[in-house]
């Protein structure tokens, strides 16, 4: 019953946590339909035009069923039979119904004495309230609140051992690779190349441009990915090579210098100037190593950051604007492809992600890529075993620079405009989230990490003053559950496993 009683507790917190925040009087103001429409990107009057309708509720009732079933889902892991999955649900749904009952009576009885609860919790208003009580009186508005969180966390509980049964019954998988998983898995990357292809064509302009700061993301992770995943070196810095590209690919195409090359012949300029300033940070970081290697790399990032805020040949504070754009002529037909929109960009940053793709694909699969391994392992062991860490280090570090100073040549000129501030060190932060979040090594899950890093927080649009809480609450509890992340390596997968069962061994010890 702990597991019941945990999980009833916390999913309590949860709730009268959203209620002091206000979360769920933005979603009383949301339909269904509403919330997809504003994912969409629909106008303000379009989404509220929508009415609530018994096949299309509020979505304060949507969250709290799905919440429920999470309870109970939760609450039923593990259990023995159906009989103890229902009890665990009966009581994981009671204690927070129970405890949003309590909340909203002791608000109801203040505002019903003329004391306003708002004073101290804004959000918490008389409308609010009786929205939260379904409009009805304070007994049956909260017994409403705890049948819901009973009977879809009963839902829940019936859908965990029904899965647990379903896969009992399964035949076992045999051991190995088979061709029919390899034809699933080509089959799956087959759908999701012609997705991304065709998918700008109808998604408008907003979407577009969402696509677009993924791809941008994808190739930051790649490359941070091979600093970071492939040789173990904690950089924080990284941002310092994307403003490299973006500052030369700027200094090379704006009108209002003199070189006012075209953006092909400034890309490998930036990419290159890139991997120059990767090759030289790793020379006085040799010897260091994790944490100290994080705070100098940090320091090196600002550091990059400062002098173009300061410089006045690059724009100082105000950046530089017009930043050319690349143009593109299909041979044969003669024609000519302007890049004045989001939707061109996009096909040059999937062309990129996959071409950077394929190179870190390859170089993990080679000598340079075992080295990397071997250093990341045990650093002192693989220089014992002949490994060049010195080389492999340099490697690593302009490898991974070369590919932001390609997507900063991109990010340049897809924006027009740069400015010192766009290359802070969140940039960095969110480039090694992705990776840790998708997987350290594994190159599916810088673009998924990338995806969820994103796209989500604009999935979350609907709940704006509250999605980088939603965000961050979801990044906790993923990492609580799955550690080794969405997609890793089957290298970084056995070593987070083998680490529990090391630590579990020592507990029962």
């Amino acid at each position: 019953m702990k597991i019941a009683l945990r999980t009833g507790f916390v999913a309590g917190l949860v709730l009268v946590f959203f209620i002091l925040i206000g979360i769920y009087t933005v979603f009383e103001a949301l339909t269904l339909s509403g919330v997809w429409l504003t994912i969409l990107g629909a106008t303000a009057s379009e989404i509220a035009a929508q009415v609530p309708t018994d096949t299309n509720p509020q979505f304060t009732r949507v969250l709290t069923a799905f919440i429920a079933v999470i309870v109970g889902i939760v609450a039923a892991r593990d259990a023995k039979g159906w009989g103890d999955a229902l009890r665990r649900a009966v009581i994981a749904g009671v204690i927070p119904g129970a405890m949003v009952a309590l909340f909203l009576l002791m608000a109801n009885a203040l505002y019903a004495n003329h004391l306003d609860l708002s004073f101290v919790f804004e959000k918490v208003t008389a409308a609010a309230v009786a929205a939260l009580l379904f409009g009805q009186s304070a007994f049956v508005g909260t017994a409403i609140w705890v049948g819901i969180m009973v009977g879809f966390g009963l839902l829940g509980a019936c859908l965990s051992v029904g899965w647990r049964a379903f896969r009992a019954r399964a035949p076992r998988p045999v051991t190995g690779v088979r061709p029919s998983d390899n034809r699933v898995q080509l089959a799956a990357l087959i759908a999701a190349g012609i997705f991304l292809f065709l998918a700008p064509l109808f998604i408008g302009v907003y979407w577009n441009q969402v696509l677009g700061s993924i791809g941008l993301f994808v190739l930051l992770g790649l490359g941070l990915n091979i600093v970071v995943g492939f040789a173990g070196l904690l950089d924080l810095g990284y941002v310092g090579f994307f403003a490299i590209g973006a500052y030369v690919m700027a200094l090379l195409t704006a009108p209002e210098y003199p070189a006012k090359l075209t953006f092909w012949l400034a890309l490998p300029f930036a990419m290159i100037a890139a991997a120059i300033a990767g090759t030289l940070l790793g020379i006085p970081v040799l010897r260091l190593r994790g944490d100290y290697l994080a705070i100098v790399t940090l320091g090196f990032g600002e550091i990059i950051r400062i002098i173009f805020k300061f410089n006045p040949l690059s724009g100082g504070p105000q950046g530089i604007l017009n930043v050319a754009a690349p143009t593109f002529t299909i041979p044969l037909v003669n024609y000519t492809v302007a890049f004045t929109s989001s939707t061109p960009f996009w096909y040059l940053i999937l062309f990129a992600c996959i071409i950077v793709a394929f190179i870190a694909a390859r170089l993990n699969d080679s000598r340079t890529g075992r080295a990397w391994t071997a250093m990341r392992e045990n650093e002192d062991a693989a220089e014992a075993m002949g490994v060049d860490t010195t080389r492999a280090k340099l490697l690593a570090f302009g490898t991974g620079a070369f590919f932001a100073g390609l997507g900063g040549a991109i990010y340049a000129s897809r924006q027009q405009h740069i400015f010192p501030d766009d290359f802070t060190l969140l940039v960095s932060i969110n480039a090694l989230a992705l990776i840790i979040i998708g997987g350290l090594g594994s190159i599916p899950g810088v673009i998924i990490g990338s995806a969820v890093l994103i796209g989500l927080p604009e999935i979350l649009r609907p709940i704006s003053d509250y999605r980088l809480l939603a965000y961050s609450a979801l990044l906790v509890v993923m990492m609580l559950v799955r550690p080794e992340g969405l997609i890793p390596s089957a290298r970084r997968q056995r070593e987070v496993h083998e680490r529990d069962l090391e630590e579990l061994t020592i507990e029962s010890t």
